[in-house]
């Protein structure tokens, strides 16, 4: 059917949003939408590894101080996550109820996540606490303004499947330079080491200008993201009815999500083992720029090698699963991944501790640790793409037990699960930090061999005992592709008796 005649003939609204959605996508504009994967990665990897060293390391914060702030920040970005998503749905303003709120935030986002970097000289402890928490604040709330529509758009620029497939490899591809390219920034351009700053990443004078590439390429990306969809979702907003007068309401999720929790097996299952992994994982990594220099002597120019291994380890799970995840069942793959990754973790530290590692600062031993962290991404992205798998098992699951589709709430939980626990992760860090004694730059005092061990074997204790306790959770996961098949089956039957009784009726 051809929009024109579905706008200008006898068709009703509904029909011709039907018809739009249905339209194939452009190449440009999957392509174009892909670089929300950069915008996400970019965020990811800066946060995840500048922002807790250059606070606790440089400026010389309290590391509970900096956990705490970066809690809250990830606590609201989750809190107004659903919310901002449902204004969305209902805003009508010039630009579209989705590009008003993505080139809104733009400009707010580039200068909050600037900011960050660039705290006046002299504050206090409270006054840079404040600063973080401000800016971190501010910068999540604002790439919830950007990240919520945008995720939306996704599943307005197309229903096809295979258009759905395709902007989701545009969307790691893009994701995938990003990540690349902030790290390439980062140790080959601004933290470099100098005779000064042996480690490079310990030189406050490179941070503002880092912030501000950061930001400026973060910009970019938000509005070529922003810009190629505009059009084509345009079109599509103009046929919706007007929007629902209905406004969230945060209680009613609470409680529902507390009935998920309490009385739905697998839902508890995967939202306690993705919240315990993911708080692993944050420790962790948020203490990558202190274990690299100060435990295993690791360059600046290894440093970067060994941050890079990670994306490498997900793009080859990426490719690796197409194979295996359909012979294999979900739940056995999510494990296996998940102890890969719990050993890439710990294993480095322990062995470490016990001195069966490679000689300190040496190549071999920076080989080694690179293999672990190839690991380690292996194991992340076997995670990611078998829970997704299981995710929308479980929501099947749920449909068919409970006769009502559940997806948008069980999906909202679990993405509110894993912003809680990013800021549980670094809440944790920021404390070993101080209960190690680990000194910052100011103050002259050197990083002992005895204050990284003692980093190694803390941070190493909490991420077994966090990841151990997540493959206990998930264990008691129980739906299987046979019994999953049997819900689809029954699903296909329920809906076409309704259909049948629809027509007849």
């Amino acid at each position: 059917m051809d929009v024109s005649s579905v706008s200008n003939g006898p068709y009703s609204s509904a029909a011709r949003t039907r018809c739009l959605m249905h339209e194939r996508a452009p190449f440009h504009i999957k392509a174009l939408h892909g670089f929300t994967g950069s915008v996400g990665n970019l965020v990811f990897v800066v946060f995840e590894l500048f922002v807790l060293f250059f606070y606790q390391r440089v400026v010389g914060l309290d590391g509970r101080l900096v956990g705490l702030a970066i809690f809250i920040s990830l606590v609201v970005d989750a809190l107004t996550d659903p919310v901002i998503g449902d204004w969305s749905d209902r805003l009508r303003a010039r630009f579209g109820r989705r590009h008003t709120m993505m080139f809104g935030s733009v400009l707010p986002m580039g200068l909050f996540f600037f900011l960050q970097f660039t705290p006046p000289a002299g504050l206090s402890q409270q006054g840079l606490f404040l600063w973080l928490l401000v800016m971190s604040v501010g910068a999540r709330v604002m790439l919830t303004f950007f990240d919520a529509p945008a995720a939306a758009v996704t599943a307005e620029v197309a229903v096809r499947p295979a258009d759905r497939a395709e902007m989701g490899i545009y969307r790691q591809v893009a994701g995938l330079v990003a990540y690349l390219g902030v790290l390439y920034l980062a140790f080959s351009v601004f933290f470099s080491a100098t005779e000064s700053f042996p480690v490079g990443q310990e030189n406050p004078a490179a941070y503002a200008p880092f912030g501000a590439a950061a930001a400026i390429a973060l910009m970019v990306f938000m509005i070529v993201a922003s810009a190629g969809t505009y059009r084509h979702i345009r079109r599509f907003e103009d046929s919706l009815p007007p929007p629902s007068r209905t406004r969230f309401d945060w209680m009613k999720t609470l409680r529902s999500w507390g009935e998920l929790i309490l009385q739905v097996r697998n839902t508890r299952a995967l939202f306690w083992g993705l919240l315990l992994a993911t708080t692993m994982g944050s420790c962790f990594r948020s203490l990558n720029l202190h274990f690299g220099p100060y435990l295993w002597g690791l360059t600046t120019e290894q440093m970067q090698a060994w941050q890079q291994a990670v994306p490498y380890g997900m793009l080859a799970a990426a490719v690796g699963a197409r194979f295996i995840v359909t012979r294999t069942e979900p739940k056995y793959l999510y494990l296996t991944g998940y102890t890969i990754l719990l050993a890439s973790y710990v294993a480095p530290l322990f062995l470490t501790l016990l001195g069966l590692l490679p000689e300190f600062g040496s190549g071999a031993l920076a080989g080694v640790l690179f293999g672990f962290q190839l690991a380690a991404g292996l194991g992340a992205g076997l995670l990611m793409i078998c829970s997704l798998i299981m995710f929308a098992e479980t929501t099947d699951e749920y449909r068919f037990v409970r006769n009502v589709s559940r997806t948008a709430l069980i999906l909202g939980l679990i993405t509110f699960g894993n912003k809680l626990a990013s800021g549980l992760g670094k809440v944790v860090s920021g404390w070993i930090l101080e209960w190690v004694g680990f000194p910052d730059v100011k103050s002259g005092v050197e990083v002992t061999p005895q204050v990284a061990s003692d980093l190694a074997l803390y941070a190493g204790v909490f991420c077994a005992i966090a990841g151990l306790a997540g493959l206990a959770v998930l264990s008691t996961f129980r739906l299987t592709r046979a019994r999953h098949a049997e819900i689809v089956a029954g699903l296909r039957e329920r809906d076409g008796m309704m259909q049948t009784e629809a027509s007849s009726g």
